[in-house]
């Protein structure tokens, strides 16, 4: 009976049983883990809202072959906002976008690929800002998409192999997608080039409201303006209202 299962576990269908398997034990433990963790108010209503941008996204480009923004969002989502996050978000997004596209054990498969998707541009995130973090280095990151764009691709393509009794098919099957695979990627690097700048600006504006001061060094530049900004709103709201600073109009103090 053992050497039976062993047997049958060599198999692609077995490996795809075990593969799905494992990866909704970690989806599972990852959604409970991410839940317990996320602070109730802006930072889960945040995620929510990148969520349903990404989620949006993937359905409204559904009709162009494998080109998609979530891959090029859950980046920038890792980026700035760690990967726990990222993989709140990547979960949401396979969960909500599949309702339209339609559930399956790639699901998992998806969540998981785009939640290291995020933990990469966490991990890689030296290489991918500039020295104060204001801005994204376009190159390191659109070489960084490309990639994924085939990893992602391959990575859900193992939830096909309970469908193909042999490897070689399953192989075939890799090989035959490649030309969607390369459209996933240079859609990424597309995307990368008109969103990334974009997307970096207002993730970062986000980080320095919240934690007030995201770096702990900024340049000369970036706080000569900030103090510029704040004295010129400072005079804008004396113009506004000339009695500002006066307690009494008899001239005592």
């Amino acid at each position: 009976m053992f050497s039976e299962i062993q047997a049958w576990a060599g198999t692609p269908g077995g490996i795809a049983v075990w593969l799905t398997t494992l990866f909704g034990l970690i989806f599972g433990t990852l959604l409970f883990s991410v839940d317990r963790r996320l602070n109730l108010g802006r930072e889960a209503a945040l995620i929510a809202l990148l969520a349903a941008v990404a989620s949006a996204s993937r359905v409204l480009f559904a009709a162009v072959p494998n080109v998609q923004p979530v891959t090029l969002l859950l980046l920038m989502i890792g980026l700035h906002l760690g990967a726990r996050r990222a993989a709140a978000v990547a979960m949401l997004t396979a969960l909500i976008s599949n309702m339209a596209l339609g559930h399956g054990p790639w699901t998992f498969y998806q969540a998981l690929a785009w939640g290291a998707v995020g933990a990469s541009a966490a991990v890689l995130r030296p290489l991918l800002v500039n020295w104060d973090g204001t801005k994204v280095r376009i190159l390191p990151m659109a070489i960084l998409a490309f990639v994924w764009g085939f990893l992602f691709d391959w990575i859900v393509s193992l939830s096909a192999l309970a469908l193909y009794q042999s490897f070689e098919a399953f192989l075939a099957f890799i090989i035959a997608g490649l030309l969607f695979d390369a459209l996933h990627a240079f859609g990424n690097v597309l995307f990368t080039m008109w969103m990334a700048p974009s997307l970096h600006h207002l993730l970062w504006l986000h980080r320095r409201h919240e934690a007030g001061r995201w770096l702990p060094n900024l340049s000369t530049e970036t706080v000569t303006s900030e103090a510029f900004i704040a004295e010129a709103a400072a005079v804008a709201k004396q113009l506004e209202d000339p009695m500002a600073g006066i307690s009494r109009l008899d001239g005592e103090d």
